[in-house]
């Protein structure tokens, strides 16, 4: 039969890399969307957490949705995904982990390994280290707004010969729906793994964000975290990139704290439309830095 499965997203239980909220999407809302627009099955992927799964489960169940297990784990590399995996990889977890230590864990714990977003320009992929790791690649993620990444993806994944995917890295309701694998086999976990790694896939609902709906992304966050975001600008902002050391110079934590305040007044704010462009003009300016790297790779395959 053919199934309509939803491999990468998070929800309220998830924690962000800076900030607290990380999706603001419920598990359960999870399993009634789902179940609303036809999917026969997700894997909710939470950031080095499990606990999700148990919660949800029978609700799951009672639903006619086949819940995945699943974990994304954020190693010093980038991020790597543990599909069908043991609930408790979530003890052996540790940020200090590099993507092919990581990458064993996985497997240890009885997992597949799917590889999201590998050329995400804030290095949030694994990006050059997909040639030392053999997994799943994800080859369309709706927050991939430049395009390329997802373009080098499927590249790379022709080339080494992975098998590919497509996923939503929802964190938005609207996004369970984006990004869905198509796959012919039996409902259960190992089946679907199995049918994705023969490559008997089809793709379907594969588009970008638009600025409109990463403006609306970012406001549920940020609203939802405003008590945490006032702390880390008081305190500093951990530099786990190049740019988040601008962020911590005086001048523009003053700027950070007057458009949090002001922005938090209504959502309806002009603000937001002036953070959202200006972030976007920033990342333009990342993207290309990004892409000249992953230009050289691509050329030595």
């Amino acid at each position: 039969m053919e199934l309509t499965v939803q491999l990468h997203m998070h929800t309220t239980e998830s924690r962000g890399t800076r900030i607290v909220t990380d999706s603001i999407i419920n598990p359960k809302q999870a399993v009634d969307i789902a179940k609303k627009n036809g999917i026969n099955a997700i894997a909710i992927t939470e950031h080095n957490t499990t606990s999700t799964y148990s919660k949800i489960k029978d609700y799951a169940e009672k639903n006619g949705i086949l819940l995945i297990k699943g974990i994304e784990i954020n190693t010093i590399d980038g991020h790597l995904i543990g599909l069908d995996v043991d609930l408790d990889i979530e003890k052996k977890v540790s940020r200090f982990m590099t993507a092919l230590e990581t990458k064993d864990l996985i497997k240890d714990f009885g997992g597949e390994v799917y590889i999201p977003h590998t050329f995400d320009i804030r290095n949030a992929g694994i990006g050059v280290k997909i040639k030392e790791i053999n997994g799943i690649v994800e080859v369309f993620n709706p927050l991939n707004i430049f395009k390329f990444e997802d373009k080098y993806a499927d590249f790379v994944a022709k080339k080494l010969s992975r098998p590919r995917a497509v996923g939503a890295d929802a964190h938005l309701p609207k996004m369970i729906n984006m990004c869905l694998t198509l796959v012919d086999c039996e409902p259960d976990a190992e089946s679907i793994l199995n049918a994705i790694k023969k490559g008997n896939v089809k793709f379907k609902n594969c588009r970008h964000l638009t600025l409109k709906e990463m403006k609306e992304l970012s406001l549920e966050r940020v609203t939802n975290s405003y008590d945490f975001i006032k702390h880390k600008i008081k305190t500093g902002w951990e530099v786990d990139m190049g740019y988040m050391l601008l962020a911590n110079k005086p001048m523009i934590k003053n700027l950070e704290n007057l458009t949090l305040n002001m922005g938090m007044k209504t959502k309806n704010s002009k603000i937001w439309d002036f953070v959202i462009y200006v972030s976007y003009f920033l990342a333009t300016i990342y993207s290309k830095n990004s892409k000249r790297k992953f230009d050289k790779f691509i050329s030595t395959l």
